[in-house]
């Protein structure tokens, strides 16, 4: 998603909750209280009502969003933020891009997010093919030639240093039969 279609499909509050809503009701609410999964849903309320103990369980509670202040535009906002690049954003341009005042809910929001992605990372394996589009490394090398300039006051510099691999096929995939080297 460009951020030309999430400005169209995120209009206002009302629409990412409206989403937020959808995505709730495929995984389905729990009563905390009896277990329960069968809920009426109680619009002006914006919370789930337990058909069994009329516990009620308001649309945040559960998710990485339980406990938070901040409007789910800005918790939308953040996440297309987070995912829209290779590079990411610091919790502090994500404050500054969003005009927020106070950093600290805006660091246990990119905290939380940041949480729930490795968590969802874990659950996947790579297998078969694997291709690799860029890949860096930083490295910290001590500058000899300053070194020996300033009687062995040396500096360190850090540099970002591409990594290129080349990787050879061992088997046919097909038939699992192992190729000679080239």
């Amino acid at each position: 998603m460009n951020i030309f279609s999430f400005g169209a499909e995120f209009t206002d509050e009302k629409s990412c909750r409206l989403h937020f809503k959808e995505q709730r009701d495929k995984q389905g609410v729990i009563c905390k209280r009896c277990q329960s999964t069968d809920h009426y849903w109680l619009i002006n309320k914006w919370s789930y009502q337990c058909k069994s103990c009329n516990s009620r369980t308001s649309l945040r509670s559960g998710t990485i969003m339980e406990s938070s202040k901040l409007s789910f535009m800005i918790w939308y906002k953040t996440i297309f933020l987070l995912s829209a690049t290779k590079k990411g954003f610091s919790s502090k341009e994500i404050q500054r891009q969003l005009g927020l005042k106070r950093y600290e809910p805006v660091w246990a929001m990119v905290h939380k997010l940041r949480k729930a992605m490795g968590q969802r990372d874990d659950r996947y394996t790579l297998e078969g093919m694997i291709e690799m589009d860029e890949g860096y490394f930083t490295i910290e090398a001590s500058d000899q030639a300053q070194k020996t300039q300033k009687s062995g006051c040396g500096s360190k510099t850090k540099s970002n240093v591409m990594i290129m691999a080349e990787s050879t096929v061992l088997e046919d995939i097909d038939t699992g039969k192992a190729r000679k080297a080239v």
